[in-house]
Parts: structure tokens; sequence; C-alpha cells
């Protein structure tokens, strides 16, 4: 999936089997904010909008030949109807919330693999690890010069600890 730049439509007809997605968000931002307003809040989306509670209603009656997870995804918007449509008030309301979710990726990813310890001290251990690497990524250092240094100090016995820390790299 690209933005349709040059460089990327060029590769077009050299891969073989290969489809290539365009961004939808890149379409959004060639229009201005009142423009998608109007789009949103336009008698033939509200005409699409009105249509799908019933074809809802419909999908979810006939539960037996859907899988756990498109009867998820139909509760989902049943339970959220309300919510799932507001964007359609504002033109600069974002449709999702990538941003969001890609920011409190890697604390979302940690808090998983912290259940998985089996032990409170197996815990503590990744916490001064992680800790550790963001220390040194606040430095704009890299990771792997730290550790390579620092494994390399405790090898050869190195007794100033302190100048193995990440601040002295």
């Amino acid at each position: 999936m690209s933005d349709g730049y040059i460089v990327y439509m060029f590769l077009d007809g050299e891969l073989v089997r290969t489809d290539h997605l365009i961004c939808m968000a890149h379409a959004r931002v060639k229009l201005t904010i009142d423009e998608i307003r109007r789009e949103r809040q336009g008698p033939e989306t509200e005409a699409i909008v009105e249509d799908i509670p019933e074809r809802l209603r419909s999908l979810q009656e006939d539960a037996s030949s859907r899988s756990d997870y498109m009867q998820k995804g139909l509760n989902y918007l049943e339970k959220f109807w309300g919510g799932l449509f507001l964007y359609r008030k504002d033109g600069s309301y974002p449709l999702s919330n990538n941003l969001a979710e890609r920011s409190i990726r890697p604390f979302i990813t940690k808090r998983k693999i912290s259940i998985h310890f089996d032990s409170d001290a197996e815990a503590e251990m990744s916490a001064v690890y992680q800790s550790v690497i963001s220390t040194v990524k606040l430095q704009k250092k890299s990771v792997g010069d730290f550790f390579g240094r620092f494994f390399r100090g405790v090898v050869t016995g190195e007794k100033d600890y302190l100048s193995l820390m990440p601040a002295a790299i």
C-alpha cells in the first residue's frame, strides 16, 4: 500500500502478481475540512447510514452461518452505533484512532509480555532491561552499541560500572 508516490507507481508493471493498494486517507487530505463535512453529511451518505441498521439486524438474525469473529464485529457495531458515525459531524474528525493506537503499542506489548514471567524476579529483570533500553533511546544513542560496550566491559573485567552506563556511551 502506498500514497501514490511516483516511485511506487513505477513498480506497478514490474512486480508479478502484486496488487498495489492506494491509501484512502491520502485521498481525504486532498479535500478541505468543509468539503469533507459536506460529503459526510450529504444525502447520499445519510441514505447509506440509514440502511445499515436494517442490514445489521438481518445479519444478526442469521447468526448460525456467521463465524465468531463476524458475530463479534456485528455486536460491536450494535453496541457502539451511537458513536460510530459521529465522525460525520465535523470534517476534521478522524475516521480511526490509528494515531493513538500506534503511540501506545510499545506499552501494550510490554504489558502483554510481562504476564508470562515465572517469577517476580524475572518480571523485575525485564523491567530493568526495558528501562535501560528506554534510557538509551531517550539519549538518542544506539541500543546495540550500548549493549555491545556493556557486555564487552563485563567480560573483560571492567570494574568502573558507571562507565558502562548509557549516559557514558
